[in-house]
């Protein structure tokens, strides 16, 4: 069976309830991005920050609509 899920790193940003908002460098545009479809995480760090690297995973049709691969 495929899996459709891929994994991309980005800059965090910000958090909502409902979606987070990351870049794909430091100078890029914001990208938000559902959380009910995505999960995020902290790659160098204990927790998200603002300009942290965090990996996130999610669907790869979702991830190529935002550009992120």
């Amino acid at each position: 069976m495929r899996s459709d899920i891929e994994e991309v790193d980005v800059i965090f940003q910000h958090q909502t309830d409902r979606a987070v908002c990351v870049r794909e460098d430091e100078d890029g545009d914001d990208i938000w991005l559902p959380l009910s479809q995505i999960e995020i995480e902290a790659k160098n760090t204990p927790e998200l920050r603002r300009g942290c690297v965090a990996v996130v995973s999610g669907p790869e049709w979702l991830l190529t609509d935002k550009g992120l691969l």
